[in-house]
């Protein structure tokens, strides 16, 4: 995808036209902007306490900024202009930036199929879903949070913070062995989106299609890779909707999909009459 030409101004206009200002606090979501901005200081000579200096705040604010991959648009304008860098050119060096998925250890992945209600907690603190919605949803006692926050914390995905606040320290995408330990977790996760997509009416934001076509091997391949293009064009539409949205804007869509070979006879059973 071929990053567009516009300037700082004019990225700053396009997000003020969507928001009305930044006084609602956009938040640049992309980790890769900070740590491209990282480089920038350090080849400036910079530290953060000179960068601090310059912004007239504090060192560990930021330290916060830069750790926490999150400031207002207004602040991120001024790390910029004080390191003498286009925004736009950040964003653009930000977007051709790999994204390639995580893998688990086996045995992280072993540890979260054994149990459950660890995996899919782990995922819904991912979204990011509350952790007091989380509580109400299932009805999990203080307990029942602490217990699975310190096992999130034992495998290194999470840290448990006072008042029993759950940090998730893994927020990068993460991909799962498709013959790992969680693959069964995995089918049942994807078989439920299926079933509740198929028996919701289509809308303008979802839709449930199925296909069988006779082709040469060859147009298979070149279907799969297709499907391969798909999958990143996604990936980077929505890390453009991350790099200038407030999370709480933000919804999580889930593509789920297969394409091989079919064998009918052996996925059909016809009952004899006998």
């Amino acid at each position: 995808m071929q990053p567009a030409n516009f300037s700082c101004n004019q990225l700053r206009a396009s997000i003020k036209n969507r928001y009305q200002d930044d006084q609602f606090g956009i938040r640049i979501m992309r980790g890769d902007t900070f740590r491209i901005l990282q480089g920038v200081l350090k080849a400036r000579g910079m530290t953060y306490a000179d960068l601090a200096r310059r912004m007239d705040i504090s060192e560990p604010t930021v330290k916060r900024i830069f750790a926490g991959h999150d400031c207002k648009m207004s602040r991120l304008l001024e790390i910029c202009d004080i390191l003498e860098v286009p925004l736009a050119d950040v964003v653009h060096r930000a977007a051709r930036t790999s994204a390639e998925a995580s893998v688990l250890p086996v045995a992280t992945e072993a540890r979260l199929a054994a149990d459950r209600s660890l995996f899919y907690l782990f995922i819904l603190l991912r979204e990011p879903i509350a952790q007091k919605e989380i509580e109400r949803r299932f009805d999990l006692s203080e307990d029942d949070m602490f217990r699975m926050g310190r096992a999130l914390e034992a495998l290194g995905l999470a840290e448990v913070h006072p008042g029993n606040q759950i940090k998730i320290l893994r927020k990068e995408p993460l991909r799962f062995r498709p013959d790992g330990p969680l693959i069964q977790l995995l089918k049942e996760i994807n078989t439920r989106f299926l079933g509740q997509v198929i028996a919701n009416p289509e809308s303008n934001q979802s839709m449930f299609f199925t296909l069988s076509r006779r082709m040469l091997p060859d147009t298979g391949a070149f279907i799969l890779r297709e499907i391969e293009t798909l999958k990143e064009t996604i990936a980077e539409l929505a890390r453009q909707d991350q790099l200038v949205s407030r999370e709480e804007d933000l919804t999580t869509f889930k593509l789920t999909g297969a394409f091989a070979p079919v064998s009918f006879p052996d996925i059909l059973t016809i009952e004899p009459g006998r």
